[in-house]
């Protein structure tokens, strides 16, 4: 037997589940797939042969077509993404895609914005300079955002504390690795030939580089002093 509630829910749950999807943040998928058709590519069958594990992005992300289909259609939705069905062609990946004013918004200010996370460099951060390359786009401002960010929390994580165990060493490892990736790509933006380049640290008394005692030990002749260098 159908309640009034149930009646309620029937015709105005789903109204309430569309409007709560179109406010939610545009996840991943959505905002690769977006950034895609703002540069020109105007077919899901396209969308989803760039996003293969196979190709240049797929190397950094994949994703399947269903899922890639499914971001569109969230895209039009949001009336981010125009698709234009040719007749007697009722299949997806034969549409025209276009974005719209407010879809190109989304993407300019998308592939400006660093990554939140440490842990979205890898994906997210990748994927934003690549398709900021793709646009023919610089990357050192997203570079240079990117680092002043992350800066305290790379700080912090790399601080020794005074209960480190495992998880705590990854993590500081984990960071360390985030700092000389952002430090050596930005490096290499300003080296001659896109190479990246390290300075060369001569050590003498003179440096008076800052380090990090780790151990002293004594022999019959020396004593030893294990030092733990700065990235």
């Amino acid at each position: 037997m159908l309640t009034i509630s149930g009646i309620v829910d029937e015709h105005y749950g789903g109204v309430v589940d569309r409007a709560s999807a179109a406010n939610r943040p545009l996840g991943l998928a959505e905002q690769v797939c977006l950034t895609l058709i703002v540069q020109g590519v105007s077919h899901g069958w396209a969308l989803g042969t760039l996003l293969a594990s196979e190709a240049e992005l797929g190397r950094i992300w994949s994703l399947s077509r269903p899922l890639t289909y499914r971001a569109v259609d969230s895209l039009v939705e949001r009336a981010l993404v125009q698709r234009d069905d040719p007749q007697g062609a009722p299949r997806r990946e034969r549409a025209t895609l276009r974005a719209t004013p407010a879809g190109r918004d989304v993407t300019t200010q998308w592939l400006s914005t660093p990554a939140a996370h440490l842990r979205d460099l890898r994906t997210e951060l990748l994927l934003k300079v690549v398709l900021r390359q793709r646009a023919g786009l610089e990357i050192a401002s997203l570079l240079d955002a990117q680092i002043d960010l992350l800066d305290d929390t790379i700080t912090a994580l790399t601080t020794p504390g005074p209960h480190d165990d495992v998880v705590a060493l990854w993590r500081q490892e984990n960071a360390r690795a985030a700092r000389r990736f952002l430090r050596q790509a930005r490096n290499q933006l300003d080296s001659p030939g896109g190479q990246a380049t390290r300075p060369d640290v001569r050590l003498s008394a003179r440096n008076q580089l800052h380090v990090t005692i780790d151990s002293i030990g004594h022999g019959d002749v020396m004593s030893s002093v294990r030092a733990v260098l700065p990235d």
